[in-house]
């Protein structure tokens, strides 16, 4: 393909360039020197503390504080210039200075950098509101895996990092790296996983769900690219619309800020091997990076020793991905940027015959700056082409064999764009408007096996655009109080879909045409702060949110073993109706604690039904359930002990059961599955 090509050239470019970058070519008045030492505010020498001179207006370079706390910048140009000084635990340290222009004597500036331990509420984050607020102020329950949590998790998969948030659940428990991409939705706070996703994922504010399946290719990003996680719990279709039916994760990745070359490689038992790359470098006003990663495992058995057969064999996957990205800064505040993906991976799916595979190209470029009167702009437009296949078969009762029932190809394109505009004003008040469009293409294209020979050709699929408008204003009442008034209206739109079937043996063509439809949704949210002091503040909140059924859901069958699973071209969409109290405590600058009560009900939820069962097939269909529920308790604790130690801890209590099923009135009382009643993290 032209783009992978391209994407490819240029990352082997950057990787050869990346190591000239920086070096000084010989300067007859570049004689000045800058060195300091960093210390905590007891005096002690803070290590590897990230140091960075920066010639205004954007002439960057970076350092890192030796065993002392020391370090050195040598011939600095004449200018004016501001360093800033950050370490993990601790708060930034920033100043301004001049070097006068000396041709003489070797001159030397010393600046020495204290810095104090970071308060925990003063976090910044943007994803609860779209605009870039302290975490204490946000109008949600917001967890921050900040850079340090992301290094320190020791995950080989983003979804294994994200475990230790409580809440966060997939729709089958095995990690991403041996389960089927196609059960890899998620669910916060006890919503009930299926396939399909019921919280929104984004990548530097760019939807990483499947435009036409909805689920989430986690590997598609390399994890030493990610540095920080953003998780917005609760419905936040006011927002962000369809699919943040349970609430947002945002995956922020690493801006090309300094030179940098970071990597990290393991090997393990079952063939595991896994090298994921990230690297960078800012010159004057440009950045480039380049990150990347390459995974294997030969995987492990899914069936137990005692019912496995001939058919059975480990679960194994292989999977690379790349990722490109160069900015260019016009200021501290105006920057405009391009990224690529490239992302492809083989999985054996437990058996011989079993298997999937994906291929994915993205491309995204935007803009962010800021007008004289205050005004934030940020737009980013972004396009996927994707191509999945996937074999399905009946494994015999002893295991011992297995047949083809489907091949499956289902090529799917998207494109999409979001705006969004900020302000604050009249020192009370934080605007905030935008909008978003996505549009998606995509087509489930099976060649239907009987007695272990071709019998049937079908294809189904179509089209599918959604667009949103919201507004948002936090407006600060007063000292103590904060109300957070947003909405968003949304439209999607499904259109030249059809199923077209040929039997291979008389060549006899079904087609079936499905009208137009479309819908609409408003969803609102109120969120009333009181803030009692810097230490404590309580959160009232209600919402509503929705989920608009995928592609996937409406027009795509699938069968695994001897279910078989009927799409649904009449679903309706998911609505949610949510209030929660939540208090946030920080007895110390070292120490927060968050718990927050939440009740949830949603309406029409699309499960699979039951339809028949034989001795030899179970037929499902996708159907609106009816109401299910989802009610509990979540807490979690921030504890900075010491320099380089810190414990976080969460637990989340989760009441969730079906509360009307008029298909199956036996349902009626039953816990949601996949949905755990206790979850403790640490």
């Amino acid at each position: 393909m032209p783009i992978q090509k391209t994407l490819i050239l240029i990352a082997f470019s950057l990787i050869a360039v990346i190591p000239s970058f920086g070096r000084q070519g010989p300067v007859q008045m570049q004689r000045s020197r800058v060195t300091g030492r960093v210390t905590d505010d007891r005096g002690d020498a803070i290590k590897s503390a990230r140091v960075v001179l920066t010639r205004l207006p954007n002439e960057s370079r970076s350092a890192a504080t030796d065993d002392d706390g020391r370090y050195v910048f040598g011939s600095a140009a004449p200018g004016e210039y501001e360093i800033r000084v950050t370490a993990a635990g601790f708060g930034a340290f920033s100043k301004k200075f001049s070097l006068s222009p000396d041709p003489g004597e070797k001159s030397e500036t010393t600046i020495n950098a204290v810095l104090e331990p970071e308060r925990i509420s003063e976090t910044m984050t943007v994803t609860p509101a779209r605009a870039e607020i302290r975490l204490a102020d946000a109008p949600a329950s917001v967890s921050v895996l900040d850079s340090t949590d992301v290094r320190a998790a020791g995950a080989q998969t983003v979804d294994d990092m994200l475990r230790q948030v409580p809440g966060f659940s997939i729709f089958r428990r095995s990690s991403s790296i041996v389960a089927n991409p196609t059960t890899q939705g998620v669910s916060l706070r006890g919503a009930g996983a299926s396939g399909a996703s019921r919280t929104l994922v984004l990548t530097d504010g760019v939807p990483l769900n499947d435009a036409f399946g909805g689920w989430v290719y986690w590997d598609r990003v390399p994890r030493a690219s990610v540095d920080r996680i953003e998780l917005v719990r609760g419905g936040s279709s006011d927002l962000y619309g369809s699919d943040a039916l349970s609430g947002v994760i945002n995956l922020l990745t690493r801006p090309p800020s300094e030179r940098i070359v970071d990597a990290e490689a393991s090997y393990g038992t079952r063939g595991t091997s896994d090298l994921t790359f990230f690297a960078a470098q800012k010159w004057k006003g440009f950045g480039a990076s380049v990150a990347g990663e390459v995974f294997r495992t030969d995987g492990y058995f899914l069936i137990s020793p005692q019912l496995r057969g001939l058919a059975d064999e480990e679960a194994g996957s292989k999977h690379r991905a790349l990722s490109i990205r160069l900015t260019q800064d016009f200021g501290s505040d105006n920057q405009i940027f391009v990224r690529g993906n490239l992302f492809d991976e083989d999985r054996m799916n437990g058996t011989r015959l079993q298997r999937n595979d994906t291929a994915t190209e993205t491309i995204a470029t935007g803009a962010r700056f800021r007008t004289a009167d205050g005004s934030n702009w940020n737009l980013t437009l972004f396009a996927n082409q994707q191509r999945f296949h996937q074999s399905f078969t009946a494994v015999a009762a002893n295991r011992n064999s297995e047949t083809i029932t489907r091949l499956q190809f289902v090529p799917s394109r998207d494109a999409g764009m979001s705006f969004n505009w900020s302000r604050l004003s009249f020192r009370k008040h934080l605007f905030v408007a935008g909008m978003d469009i996505r549009g998606v293409r995509g087509t489930s294209d099976e060649i239907v096996y009987g007695g272990g020979r071709p019998v049937s050709f079908v294809s189904a699929g179509g089209r599918q655009r959604r667009s949103g408008f919201f507004v948002q204003d936090l407006f600060n009442i007063s000292e103590k109080w904060q109300l957070a008034a947003s909405g968003r209206y949304d439209n999607w739109r499904d259109s030249s879909a059809a199923s077209v079937e040929r039997t291979l043996s008389t060549g006899v063509v079904r087609p079936v045409f499905f009208a137009p439809r479309s819908s609409d949704a408003f969803n609102p949210r109120l969120t009333l702060t009181y803030r009692a002091n810097d230490r404590f503040n309580m959160r009232f909140s209600g919402y509503r949110a929705f989920r608009a059924p995928t592609l996937n859901e409406l027009y795509r069958a699938f069968r695994v073993g001897d279910t078989l699973t009927q799409a649904n071209e009449k679903l309706v969409a998911e609505r949610l109706t949510g209030a929660e109290i939540g208090a946030t405590w920080s007895p110390s600058e070292k120490i927060m604690t968050r718990l927050t009560g939440f009740w949830t009900e949603t309406t029409n939820p699309i499960t699979n039904f039951t339809v028949s069962i034989t001795s030899t097939l179970i037929t499902r269909q996708r159907r609106n359930l009816g109401r299910i529920r989802s009610r509990g308790i979540e807490a979690e604790a921030d504890f900075n002990i010491a320099k380089y130690w810190s414990i976080t801890a969460g637990y989340l209590l989760a009441d969730a059961t079906v509360r009307q099923a008029p298909q199956d009135p036996n349902l009626v009382g039953l816990w949601i599955p996949q949905v755990p009643r206790n979850q403790f993290t640490f």
